[in-house]
């Protein structure tokens, strides 16, 4: 877990910095509820009718990002809870191949996060006792050779397959108006694979323990965000950082580093980046190509315990309502 550690240190460092630099007065407190979103989309085609030699092939394109938000803010407690889809899936070449079968969509990138904190107040609105929660899954099946359509035998992912879930009780210290950390001593965390042949896939990829569905998890979770305007808001920075540790896994556990920047290019409407690092201890990654046609059972070889790497970016619009 030292890279763990350096990986925290790293982001409390940059976010203390972020949080000296000089900004605008901050607005006046609102009470009550406040909702809004971001919608970001992704679209490309291309269409070739026999095409040159090297020219290449068809494309079709679709996905984006939608991030969901409903925040209530009292004197005495708060209640905010997210939601955040990344979905994307591409096809290229024809819809039909020389063989008559489909040319199923591949998948490029999908992940649901869902997340919920209550917090009531200790002291001011600097320190809370606090309740966090956060679900994650996916929302399309994946197949072998990464498309989104295929055999039974060849499903290697599925909604709830797996999900993750955590509650964790803890204390969340706000010394700025941007800046917030959360501690709990004893996160209860859930790796979830309904399928029961997803389950019991070789050497348990999707992170359960061999012979069950799921694995419970007990240990300590520490997070942090920054979320900022700059540049008379036309700049918008967000970064966070999750990190749970299992006590009966020597502290091996899970962490999750999410950064977004939004440059803003007409009233609402931005240019967004994004970038993700997730590792598990516990769950396995591609760290080399499967190769089309290998079977669920057989791409243990092909995966490893490092990190996940996330990034794009696209045109968004945010709105209040």
């Amino acid at each position: 877990m030292k890279s763990l550690s350096t990986l925290l240190l790293v982001f409390l460092s940059i976010q203390l910095s972020f949080a000296q630099t000089p900004a605008a007065p901050a607005p006046e407190v609102k009470f009550g509820w406040e909702n809004g979103g971001s919608l970001g989309l992704d679209l490309a085609g291309t269409f070739l009718g026999n095409p040159r030699l090297g020219a290449g092939d068809n494309r079709i394109g679709f996905g984006g990002l939608v991030n969901l938000f409903a925040n209530n803010k009292q004197k005495k407690y708060f209640w905010n809870n997210s939601g955040t889809l990344q979905l994307a899936a591409q096809r290229i070449g024809p819809k039909t191949k020389d063989d008559g079968s489909v040319n199923p969509f591949q998948k490029n990138l999908d992940i649901l996060r869902l997340g919920s904190r209550f917090g009531y107040s200790i002291k001011g609105d600097k320190l809370f006792a606090a309740l966090d929660a956060t679900a994650e899954s996916q929302l399309l099946p994946t197949y072998a050779g990464n498309v989104i359509h295929g055999e039974a035998e060849n499903l290697l992912s599925e909604f709830l397959s797996p999900a993750r879930f955590s509650i964790a009780p803890g204390i969340d210290y706000k010394p700025t108006k941007h800046l917030t950390f959360f501690i709990s001593p004893s996160s209860f965390n859930l790796i979830y694979v309904g399928n029961d042949d997803l389950a019991a896939l070789t050497g348990q990829p999707l992170g359960n323990e061999e012979g069950k569905n799921n694995r419970f998890q007990l240990g300590y979770a520490l997070k942090g965000a920054y979320v900022n305007k700059y540049f008379k808001d036309r700049v918008a920075v967000s970064s966070k950082l999750a990190w749970f540790a299992d006590y009966r896994q020597s502290l091996n556990g899970n962490v999750l580093w999410q950064n977004a920047l939004d440059i803003q290019i007409f009233k609402g409407l931005a240019l967004g980046l994004f970038g993700d690092v997730f590792y598990d201890h516990f769950t396995l990654v591609q760290v080399e190509k499967v190769p089309e046609g290998t079977a669920p059972d057989a791409i243990r070889p092909f995966l490893g315990l490092k990190p996940a790497y996330t990034g794009g970016f696209l045109l968004k619009y945010n709105m209040i309502f």
